[in-house]
Formats: structure tokens, sequence, C-alpha cells
């Protein structure tokens, strides 16, 4: 990737460790509803992904509020775990999901140090499925404005979602890249890796979870973004 003059990421569980703040959300839960207590976080957290895919296109699309959606998904979980709470509870176990998940916001690590070297050097941005306000408050949390990113394409104010070819070509107008200079980084196969590979770019699959790899060889496989000069290395950017 020697010829990479564009590098673009993904946002949650790339940038936005979503996963250790999810978790600390879970544990609020568990601690709110005894019952679900013995049950292992892992298995939470794949009901919680089901949950979120259940409704996320009603989210995306403004059908569903944040609050409400988390409501449901809470809802989900227990039902799927044979618990029937008051309607009190559900949303009492929502909120304080949010807080939980909400106070223990992190980027994952690496990614400030990997920015840092990466900026003013390739040109740096943002490809992120979901709503405008929310995605941004992401950012402006972590002092990531986009004033400070080359491109910053969100699925609602685009139009398109990714693995839609049309979100990564807003992306790649806005850096004034082709897509063969370019590199996408993301957390899933089908929205990133995919996505950018049927856009023309190279692709590079964090896998922080070590799944199995869908397809061995169509994308650079990374764990994590340390040590920072591997991931230099694989972007083709010297270290300073």
């Amino acid at each position: 990737m020697s010829d990479t003059h564009a590098v673009l990421f993904d946002l949650d569980d790339t940038l936005v460790d979503f996963q250790y703040s999810r978790r600390h959300g879970l544990r609020a839960v568990q601690a709110l509803l005894p019952a679900l207590a013995r049950v292992p976080l892992e298995e939470l957290e794949l009901v919680h992904d089901e949950q979120l895919h259940a409704n996320y296109l009603r989210t995306l699309g403004g059908g569903l509020s944040d609050n409400a959606a988390r409501v449901e998904r809470i809802r989900g979980i227990c039902q799927r775990h044979g618990l029937q709470p008051n309607e009190k509870t559900v949303a009492q176990a929502a909120a304080a999901y949010a807080h939980a998940q909400q106070s223990n916001a992190r980027l994952v690590p690496g990614v400030r140090e990997l920015l840092d070297v990466l900026r003013g050097r390739v040109k740096i941005g943002v490809v992120t499925n979901g709503p405008s306000a929310r995605q941004r408050g992401k950012l402006e949390r972590f002092g990531i404005r986009p004033d400070d990113l080359d491109a910053l394409a969100i699925s609602e104010e685009v139009g398109a979602t990714k693995p839609d070819p049309a979100i990564f070509a807003f992306a790649l107008t806005r850096l004034g890249v082709a897509p063969p200079r370019a590199t996408m980084i993301g957390d899933s196969w089908e929205n990133d890796v995919l996505g950018a590979l049927g856009s023309g770019m190279a692709a590079v699959w964090l896998n922080r979870y070590r799944l199995a790899c869908p397809d061995v060889g169509r994308a650079v496989e990374i764990r994590g973004f340390e040590p920072l000069g591997d991931v230099l290395e694989i972007l083709g950017v010297r270290p300073l």
C-alpha cells in the first residue's frame, strides 16, 4: 500500500471503542436485573448485537428515537432470557445502560497516536453509518473536529449507507483522491472491507475480536493499532 495518499476510517469500534463502553452498559443492566447477572457478558453482547441489527434501519431512518430503540433492545434481551420485567424496570435498565455506556466512552487504544502521525502526511477521512448528530457528537467528544478531517461522510447526510459505493465515492470526491490511492480501515467485513473493495480502494480489516476471516487475502488484517510502527508499515507511511 505504498501508494496510499488517503486513509479512511470507520467510526464505531474502529475509532471509538464501542465494545468497551457497551460492556459497562451491560454490567449496569445486570446490576438492575439480577436474573441476568449469571449470563456471561459475551452472551449478552451477542444478543445485544442481534437487537441492534433488528431496529437499526428504523433508528437510522428516524422512525425510532435513540431512547426508544434502547428500551426495545433491553426488552429483547430480557425476552431472550425468559424475563418479563415491567415497563418501568425496562426503562430504568435502558437509562442505566445509557449512563454507564456514555460515561465510559473512549477511543480504541492507539487511535490518537495513529491520527497524530498521519495528519499532514496523508489525507484523512471518516466514513460512518448513523444519525448525523450522534456521529458528529462522538467525534467532537474526543476532539476530532470535522475541520481536522479532509472528508467526513455520514450516511444520514450523504443519503447512502455502507457498503453502498455512493458513500465511499462521496468521501473520495471530498478528498480529491482516486480510489486506488486510498485505504479504508474498519471492523465490519461487509460494510467496510467489501464496501471499500467494491469501490476500488484497498482495505484493512480491524479484527480486534479474532473472528474467522471470511475471505483470506482480500484485505490486510490487523488486531489493533499497536504497535504503531506495524500499522504505518501496512499503510506505506514512514514513521516520524
